[in-house]
């Protein structure tokens, strides 16, 4: 029983310090992190139904970031690696 315990909490903790460092990144630095993400991603899995939607996702989120919106932008790349089945990781 106490492994469990001690196996939740482990996980528990993990979780919660992935989504801070995420909001510990300003959304210029959520761009970049996407942006890389998005790039290495894209070629697994170009038989996505929604390959050419994530790929103008992406091209619309990274002109946003350069445009000086990079929370706009941010959001448009989560998109992106939804769109063709990636977690977002930061």
């Amino acid at each position: 029983m106490k492994i469990h315990t001690l196996v939740g909490a482990a996980m528990t903790g993990v979780f919660l310090s992935t989504a801070a460092f995420a909001a510990s990144m300003t959304p210029a630095q959520q761009c970049t992190a996407l942006e890389k993400q998005f790039d290495q991603q894209i070629t697994k899995h170009t038989t996505s139904s929604n390959f050419a939607a994530a790929k103008a996702l992406r091209t619309d989120g990274g002109k946003l970031c350069l445009s000086g919106k990079p929370a706009d932008g941010a959001k448009k790349l989560e998109q992106a690696l939804n769109d063709i089945g990636v977690k977002p990781a930061y």
